[in-house]
Parts: C-alpha cells; sequence; structure tokens
C-alpha cells in the first residue's frame, strides 16, 4: 500500500515537471513572437555575462523576436563594465532600450519600449 502511494506521488510529480516544461509552448502560442525587423531604431543593447541563464533567455527572446541588438560580456570588456556601471550596474542582464533600462529578464518592458518608439517614430511595429 505505501509502495502505491509513492508511486502515485511519483507520477503526480513526473506530470507536474511535463506540464511546466510545455508552459513556454503554451507561451507561444498565446503569445506568438513579435517581428521588429522592420523597425527602424538604434541596436537595443544588452550587457550581460557568459554564464548568466537569464541573459542566454533574453538573448533567445531578442532572437525569436527578431529584435536587433548588439551584446556586451561585462566580464570581457573594461569599456562595457565601465558603461554597465554609468548605467547603474546592479545585475544582468542590463539592457537599454531607446535610452530607457530594463533590469533583469522583462521581455514584456522591452517590447513596451520599443512599440512606444514605434509610436513616438511613427513607424509599424508588428
Amino acid at each position: 500500500m505505501k509502495s502505491e502511494v509513492k508511486m502515485g506521488r511519483l507520477l503526480i510529480i513526473f506530470g507536474l515537471l511535463i506540464g511546466l516544461s510545455q508552459l513556454s509552448v503554451v507561451n507561444d502560442v498565446m503569445n506568438p513572437p513579435r517581428d521588429f525587423s522592420t523597425l527602424e531604431y538604434e541596436p537595443v543593447v544588452l550587457y550581460s555575462t557568459s554564464w548568466c541563464g537569464y541573459c542566454a533567455k533574453t538573448r533567445r527572446f531578442f532572437e525569436r523576436n527578431k529584435i536587433n541588438y548588439v551584446e556586451y560580456d561585462i566580464e570581457k570588456s573594461a569599456t562595457a563594465k565601465r558603461e554597465y556601471d554609468n548605467l547603474g550596474g546592479g545585475g544582468v542582464p542590463l539592457v537599454l532600450v531607446d535610452r530607457q533600462l530594463v533590469r533583469g529578464y522583462n521581455p514584456s518592458l522591452v517590447v513596451q519600449f520599443l512599440d512606444e518608439f514605434a509610436a513616438k517614430t511613427k513607424q509599424p511595429a508588428s
């Protein structure tokens, strides 16, 4: 009886893990990637490190949404580290969109700033 209960719990946990792993697929269906490739703007700047998981997620988000960006690794470039520090640093990723800062992984704020830029410059953003 105890082994059946343990097996049931393991199956529930396993099911939850599988369900959680599919959340990104559901998110892509509910919120399909945008295409910012036609928007003319200064590239978004990503201050990052090579080991940062959220930096990797940010890169994937930029690529999936065709956001033009440049990346500076603050551990490999003294100039990048100085710029990062001048912006207040405080953790990575640090993203600069049209002179507005996004601290941490926050894709909705990046999209908001790009949409505001598109509206300000009267450009369509798809």
